[in-house]
């Protein structure tokens, strides 16, 4: 136990670093969760109606990377009580699909989820429930650190969705949001927790979809029809 508390202080000053988002989950399943043989992690936080937005995900993807929502997880993890059992116990894991699943928990209440998927060779130890639940922990307060709930209430909040948010993903409503505020793609970067050159290109496709050819004209387009 020793050597898993002087892991999750490593992690903990990792965070200090105020590293982007994908790659802190990269580092957390190379090298903090390795013996749990974690092949992916998906970071889903809960928007209007039960559905589930991705913020971030590494590794080979859960589940096909398909849209989720609360129902679709239940069946994942086979279990009509998530929220419950989260409560209770931190962790739940499935051994039929090789998955286990935390809580973005903030404010006592569950913010979304943290989905953890296991090599098919896994077999998990007394100490896997407890390190999943602790890292989810730490992850959360950096989550909370860097304002992502309030960018994501902007977007569930939004007055009308017309075609064009239909056809934005979640990821690019975010980086609109931030251009509305007058954000560069750095500060973008790490606000949102990704890299640089994601934020760029999330940018061109939006300039693409709005018919826009910069970030005035898209922050423009975005509040005009009620975007963000």
């Amino acid at each position: 136990m020793n050597s898993s508390i002087a892991e999750l202080a490593r992690f903990a000053t990792l965070l200090t670093r105020n590293p982007e988002t994908e790659d802190l989950l990269n580092t957390l399943m190379r090298d903090f969760l390795n013996d749990q043989s974690v092949t992916a992690i998906e970071i889903q936080m809960i928007v209007a109606d039960g559905e589930l937005l991705m913020n971030s995900s590494v590794g080979l993807g859960i589940d096909g990377d398909l849209k989720k929502s609360i129902d679709s997880l239940s069946g994942l993890i086979d279990s009509t009580i998530i929220f419950t059992q989260l409560e209770n116990a931190g962790s739940i894991y499935n051994p039929v699909n090789y998955l286990s699943i935390t809580s973005v928990t903030m404010n006592s209440s569950i913010k979304g989820f943290y989905l953890f998927q296991h090599s098919s060779d896994f077999i998990p130890n007394e100490k896997t429930a407890d390190l999943l639940h602790a890292y989810s922990s730490l992850l959360t307060i950096y989550l909370t650190s860097k304002l992502i709930p309030l960018v994501l209430t902007k977007i569930r909040t939004s007055p009308a969705i017309t075609q064009h948010a239909s056809k934005l993903t979640a990821r690019q409503l975010l980086v609109l949001t931030g251009m509305v505020e007058g954000k560069t793609n750095h500060e973008l970067s790490i606000d949102l927790g990704f890299s640089v050159s994601t934020i760029r290109h999330e940018t061109m496709a939006i300039y693409k979809e709005l018919g826009v050819s910069d970030r005035k004209e898209a922050a423009r387009v975005g509040q005009a029809e009620s975007l963000v």
